[in-house]
């Protein structure tokens, strides 16, 4: 265990782009520098440019120089390079450093949403009826699948590529989305069958069995012109009514059944995609059955952000929360296990 007055750095990437939800990286960069400095570390920037990934050796040098007990990592990538973020954590796992979130295995399994579906599957949890499609050639491979479908790019996060278009009502406009999304995202796209019902995710921090935070639900109002689906508007673009409209309620109204569910299915689900830092898992009902839509390793933390909010209503102040994820990361140091068992009892999830 380090003391309090130990030196952190906060790595995050900088990059020219105008795209939200990396410009929103720096601003909780910012949030968790003040929360270390507010906990006694000495916390200090680490910026990664996209330059900086072309010389891996260099890289570890400039973080190993840095002489820190840990790595804040808040590093996902750049815009048009998410895999980046799988890269730079097998760099801190070599340099040794220890560093907080997922390590390179959960990131890659998690962010390739055809593998991350096979695995859950694996482990025995539902995932929504759907396929990977990842060139025109393959549409056979949607037969069987009832409409209204779900389009959403297969490696990708903070919701880049789920806007209006991502629901599918029939064939010709399933085509037309299909060329569009194949060709802004070759590496290919996840079609689902849409579920109409319940939305809500939990989030978690640790090593199994994971420290469980709290549950969320998704509030949609569609009588004010809402989506009925979480879209990249809804989480960066405060001036899109989504983004002012939809609500995530932390464990209000939820039956205590309901909870127990959630909680057994979070925890399997970031067990099944070898989690170990922390992590948030999103869930959609049809029919009374609930589903695993995604596991998100590195999900937003920002002091408005859902994670912050479970994490408070598990006890952790933003403060405490931040401090908590540094700890974690100096106890798991530079050699820790990847825990990809499950509880063995399982429950019903419907």
């Amino acid at each position: 265990m380090f003391s309090s007055n130990d030196r952190v750095v906060v790595a995050a990437a900088v990059e020219e782009t105008d795209r939200e939800d990396v410009v929103d990286a720096l601003r909780c960069r910012d949030s968790v520098l003040e929360a270390l400095e507010n906990s006694g570390y000495r916390a200090v920037p680490f910026d990664i440019s996209p330059e900086d990934l072309d010389n891996p050796s260099l890289l570890v040098k400039r973080i190993t120089k840095e002489h820190a007990c840990c790595v804040f990592n808040l590093f996902e990538g750049f815009s048009k390079a998410a895999f980046l973020e799988v890269a730079f954590a097998k760099l801190l796992e070599v340099s040794g450093v220890p560093f907080t979130g997922n390590r390179s295995r959960a990131l890659a399994a998690c962010l390739d949403k055809k593998n991350a579906r096979t695995v859950l599957r694996n482990a025995g949890l539902p995932v929504p009826p759907g396929t990977c499609i990842c060139s025109m050639s393959e549409r056979k491979r949607l037969e069987g699948l009832s409409f209204p479908l779900f389009v959403k790019p297969r490696c990708e996060d903070s919701s880049v590529g789920v806007d209006s278009e991502s629901v599918v009502q029939d064939q010709s406009k399933l085509e037309q989305v299909l060329r569009h999304r194949l060709e802004e995202f070759p590496q290919g796209v996840i079609v689902e069958e849409y579920l109409h019902g319940e939305e809500c995710n939990a989030s978690c921090m640790g090593i199994w069995p994971y420290d469980f935070l709290a549950m969320s639900r998704i509030l949609y109002r569609p009588e004010k012109g809402t989506s009925d689906f979480l879209g990249y508007d809804s989480k960066w673009r405060p001036e899109s009514v989504d983004y002012r409209e939809i609500e995530s309620r932390v464990e209000e109204g939820v039956p205590s059944r309901l909870q127990y569910v959630i909680k057994d299915m979070a925890i399997r689900a970031g067990a099944a995609m070898s989690c170990d830092g922390y992590f948030r898992v999103d869930f959609r009902e049809r029919d009374g059955k609930w589903y695993v839509l995604e596991v998100n390793p590195n999900p937003d933390i920002n002091t408005d952000s859902g994670f912050a909010r479970q994490s408070e209503a598990a006890g952790y102040s933003y403060r405490l929360m931040v401090a908590k994820l540094v700890e974690l990361a100096v106890e798991r140091g530079d050699h820790g296990v990847h825990h990809n068992i499950g509880p063995k009892r399982r429950i019903a999830v419907h």
